[in-house]
């Protein structure tokens, strides 16, 4: 069937649902007999004043624009995510009235058919697999309008529900569909394109283009790839038969075998135990033989990559020996000045990470009977708890958690071209699914009044900072940019020609891979405004660049230089997501900052949840006052809380050392609790209240990452001038509009350890010196000391 017959079943399909109506007011005929000819002519009346339609570049003319999908009015209302078929111009309830993946696909193919394009008109050619999506003003390469923006890194998420297509938003929800524990996984989709491989150019666009771009080639997509006869034209009048064009995959987790590798840069690994064969699943698992990681769903002519989801995040490992399923399982090494971070055992990296950087030792594998158990030693007392995690030479168990790196290749006949694939992540959970790391990369850069990438981290975090992976192909100091010389992972090998590596250095564009590129602005959004919907990305703006060892993908180098590699994370993620999270948060948009839950003073809140998020305690004075519901916090814990015991009054919080995520993952603790629909603007402003708090009470002109002020309570106020607490009274009428309730304490010692509460101490207690209570709106910060009058800063 012709493209066009294919677009016209679309758009018989979608004009009765009120697309028909929306498109009459721009002029367009979707239902014309001569569709060809409707789609091809000039629009005199494009009511770029329609919700949505503001973000339409002023240089589209007409529904379809060959070869330019975001010049096409036909595209960018079915691609956009904020324009809907109803009179008010709202989400439509019903998710038929919005094109599908698939749809979207033919209407693509659609557009670059029309350009005719023939190989000659192509400057250095190359094919190139990439993720791409269809992007709000704000989001596009060039943030001029609406655009295609295009990467050859892809980033899918692990979750232990089935993905969720959000046909509104033409994307995906992390969101569970029912409850509030657990997670979608989020797909990635890929395409093949034609690129053209050079330098950046005027024709093109790099997101967050720096100065040493002008030395690294790139490939700029501009001719997507499909099979049949009208995507390629020898001349004008002699197609190209493209008889097949189909994306392929290969990918692999090898994190649990890479714990017991025994090579030159792993001098800490753990011997592996005789009875397992450490080159089989569970230890490494690949496409090969296994398919319980991800799965491929054709979409025309892109696919999705779809990881899979399981009834938990993670799950016991356990491989075939003998007759016999066995817990795999390894022996703990006694502990030494060098191989424990908190209860975790710690594996060195003297170049990047070969292997996990920590492994959960929390699980110990024993014998009833013959059959395998798992004792989880959390519930040990402590003096028997610290004695067995030091003196180990016992057995571990190992957990699966599904993430893992891998290619997109292509397999394509009847064109002859250079093939660069595309790298694909699959990767951790993103608490913050609606905050892009590089939002909160720009916003670092601005308070500290820096360019690109040159924003010193401490400015605000006592540890990490939020470098987005799309940065990845340069490192920033304090003044210089450098290539950072980072490929993707080059062990792996091509789907298409297994015989043959991905990436090599030899190709000068893989240092560029993770870039988000597209083409030059054409002409301006008609008004640039905040889009109204956030549609999920899979693009690697949204996910975090290597840092020790990283949360979405970590580095490790060979002899030639530095490369991402996904075995370097943590076994199972959870694991190092605790800690990361639990210093500050390494990697704020993707991590929730629990320093205040386990009240980690080497590293001070930078991003305050709230305690909603965090968890009412049973004991919270909320809970027992019945102003809220005790509920567990978004990794399965609580958050910290006042108490008074004998008069003497205390924080209660939770013993970093006793908790263990795996567990709270294996029982399904896990979820959102509302951050799911944090916004930046909204993480952003927590994050400028928390500084104006600290640089207003002592001592004075304090800075977060130093402060030595612990967080205690965060509530966000939606209205002050309805806000009703017993516990937290309003302090001063003139407070309005939305607004936060930080206290704060200063403890006596806070290199003491805390007391325990009992005995497993799964929380403890500090005794609290000072208590600064404060309230703020978007005007004014009102703060008393201990039990004083409340006074009154201005804020600017």
């Amino acid at each position: 069937m012709a493209l066009i017959d294919e677009a016209k079943l679309i758009l018989q399909r979608l004009a009765p649902l009120g697309w028909k109506d929306l498109f009459d007011k721009h002029g367009l005929n979707i239902t014309a007999a001569d569709l060809a000819t409707e789609l091809d002519r000039s629009l005199g009346s494009i009511r770029r004043d329609l919700p949505g339609f503001e973000s339409f570049t002023t240089a589209g003319i007409r529904a379809i624009e060959p070869g330019s999908p975001a010049k096409s009015l036909l595209y960018h209302a079915l691609a956009s995510a904020d324009i809907h078929p109803t009179p008010d111009g709202k989400p439509s309830t019903n998710p038929q009235a919005y094109p599908t993946i698939t749809e979207l696909d033919t209407i693509e193919n659609y557009i670059y058919s029309r350009a005719r394009r023939t190989l000659a008109s192509f400057t250095n050619p190359v094919i190139v697999v990439a993720a791409y999506q269809y992007r709000h003003t704000l989001r596009s390469p060039h943030g001029k309008h609406a655009d295609l923006a295009y990467s050859r890194v892809g980033v899918a998420r692990v979750g232990n529900e089935a993905y969720r297509y959000v046909a509104a938003s033409r994307s995906f929800t992390s969101t569970p569909k029912t409850g509030d524990r657990g997670f979608a996984v989020l797909p990635a989709r890929y395409g093949a394109f034609i690129a053209e491989y050079r330098n950046p150019s005027r024709a093109d666009a790099v997101l967050r283009t720096v100065d040493i771009d002008r030395q690294l080639v790139f490939t700029f997509p501009v001719h997507k790839l499909f099979a049949g006869k009208e995507c390629l034209w020898v001349d004008q009048d002699t197609p190209i038969d493209i008889s097949a064009c189909d994306l392929v995959a290969y990918h692999i987790s090898e994190k649990l075998r890479r714990i017991h590798t025994n090579v030159a840069d792993n001098p800490g690994f753990v011997p592996p135990l005789a009875i397992f064969n450490i080159n089989a699943p569970p230890f490494k698992r690949d496409s090969q033989d296994t398919a319980d990681l991800v799965t491929i769903e054709k979409q025309g002519a892109s696919i999705l990559v779809v990881p899979h989801a399981h009834p938990t995040m993670v799950r016991t490992a356990t491989q075939k020996v003998g007759n016999k399923d066995e817990i795999a399982r390894f022996k703990v090494p006694p502990t030494t000045p060098s191989n424990r971070f908190a209860t975790s055992l710690q594996l060195p990296a003297p170049n990047g990470r070969s292997a996990p950087e920590y492994a959960n030792i929390r699980h110990e594998v024993g014998a009833q009977a013959n059959n395998p158990t798992v004792t989880d030693l959390m519930n040990l007392p402590e003096a028997q708890y610290v004695q067995k995690l030091n003196a180990g030479n016992y057995e571990a168990a190992h957990f699966l958690d599904d993430t893992c790196d891998g290619v997109i290749g292509l397999r394509i006949t009847g064109l002859s071209l250079p093939i660069l694939a595309a790298y694909s992540l699959v990767t951790a959970v993103d608490f913050f699914p609606k905050v892009d790391q590089v939002e909160i990369q720009q916003w670092l850069e601005k308070i500290a009044r820096r360019p690109i990438g040159l924003a010193a981290p401490d400015v605000h975090f006592a540890q990490g900072g939020p470098s987005p992976l799309s940065d990845g192909r340069f490192s920033a100091q304090t003044n210089t940019r450098t290539p950072s010389e980072r490929i993707p992972n080059p062990t792996l090998p091509n789907p298409a020609t297994p015989d043959q590596k991905a990436f090599t250095r030899t190709e000068a564009a893989n240092f560029t891979a993770s870039a988000i590129v597209g083409s030059a602005s054409m002409g301006n959004a008609f008004r640039i405004s905040p889009a109204a919907s956030f549609p999920l990305s899979w693009l690697p703006d949204t996910a975090a660049d290597v840092f020790a060892p990283g949360w979405d993908i970590s580095e490790h180098s060979d002899r030639t230089g530095p490369f991402y590699a996904a075995y370097g994370l943590g076994s199972p993620f959870p694991e190092d997501s605790k800690l990361c999270a639990a210093l500050n948060s390494f990697w704020p948009a993707a991590a929730p900052d629990t320093s205040r839950t386990f009240a980690a003073f080497n590293a001070p809140t930078a991003f305050p949840l709230m305690d909603s998020e965090l968890g009412y305690h049973l004991k919270h004075p909320r809970v027992t006052g019945g102003e809220v519901t005790a509920r567990n916090g978004c990794d399965g814990e609580f958050g910290p809380f006042f108490e008074t015991v004998n008069g003497t009054k205390f924080v209660n919080y939770t013993d970093l050392d006793r908790s263990d995520y795996v567990t709270n993952s294996l029982k399904n603790l896990f979820g959102f609790n509302g951050l799911d629909g944090v916004l930046a603007e909204e993480m952003i402003a927590r994050m400028d209240a928390l500084r104006f708090c600290i640089r207003i009470l002592p001592p004075a002109n304090d800075a977060v990452p130093t402060t030595r002020l612990w967080l205690i309570t965060a509530e966000k106020v939606s209205n002050w001038q309805t806000w009703q607490s017993n516990l937290l009274p309003k302090a001063n009428t003139t407070l309005t509009g939305a607004g936060y309730i930080y206290n704060f304490v200063e403890v006596p010692n806070p290199r003491a350890a805390g007391v325990p509460v009992a005995d497993p101490p799964l929380r403890r207690r500090h005794q609290i010196a000072n208590r600064y209570d404060c309230q703020l709106d978007r005007r004014n910060l009102f703060f008393r000391t201990n039990s004083g009058a409340f006074q009154q800063r201005p804020r600017v």
